[in-house]
């Protein structure tokens, strides 16, 4: 529940084993902008073609589009997310719904983490766009709800910082953040002898028989075709 990790070295080290401890402290997260949420009335703005500026991986775009007399606020937003997430630009935009039937554009980021002497891994703006400004503000796309982090843990007691959950150790170990660890008791990851490996597979193997024979037997009562399926079993595991 806490880490995932996968052996990617050509070979174990000779005469070795690798291994390593790790704490999770924080998980690496992605920026999230949650705009307001608005009631499903026409949109409180004159038709006109208006334009908003994205900033994100030292690129600048702008998305231009119009709003036409009579056009929901839930309309809007609905065409923005499929602009936005048609775009390829790293984010990922969906309409969210409260409870009284309002409707928000939620923006997140498709990266995680945050650069070295950055604050946000995007930021929207209409103040110096080509086209009429005003929907930011209108929509809220500027709303910060959720900033980026960079995971945070310990390998081997040593404190370090990634801006993905996703990363190598040591060029043998690829490895997967999942939860932050629940105690201070750090997880062990290394390379097991082939005699253990396979002591643990047939152990695994024979608990699970045990547990299905068990299931099965609670029924024997009940269920009158729950002692062929236990016979069947049982004959199956005899022949190996």
């Amino acid at each position: 529940g806490v880490v995932t990790a996968t052996f990617i070295g050509s070979q174990a080290p000779e005469g070795t084993s690798p291994e390593f401890s790790i704490e999770v402290q924080s998980l690496a997260t992605s920026q999230e902008n949650m705009g307001l949420f608005l009631a499903e009335d026409t949109v409180a703005l004159p038709p006109d073609t208006y334009s908003f500026d994205v900033s994100i991986n030292d690129m600048n775009y702008e998305f231009q589009f119009s709003i036409s007399e009579n056009e929901s606020n839930k309309e809007v937003q609905e065409r923005l997310a499929r602009l936005i997430n048609n775009s390829g630009i790293g984010l990922t935009a969906s309409v969210m719904e409260s409870d009284d039937a309002r409707t928000s554009l939620r923006l997140e980021s498709e990266a995680t983490g945050i650069s070295y002497g950055k604050s946000q891994v995007f930021t929207i703006s209409d103040d110096h766009t080509s086209k009429t400004a005003g929907t930011v503000a209108y929509f809220g796309l500027d709303y910060t709800s959720r900033e980026a982090s960079n995971a945070h843990f310990l390998i081997n007691g040593e404190e370090r910082t990634a801006s993905s959950n996703h990363f190598t150790v040591g060029k043998l170990f690829e490895v997967e953040l999942l939860g932050v660890s629940q105690t201070d008791e750090p997880v062990q990851i290394g390379l097991k002898t082939d005699v253990e490996s396979l002591t643990d597979n047939i152990t695994q193997l024979i608990g699970g028989y045990n547990d299905f024979i068990r299931a099965t037997s609670a029924y024997l009562d009940s269920q009158t075709r729950s002692r062929q399926l236990i016979n069947e079993m049982k004959g199956i595991a005899s022949i190996y």
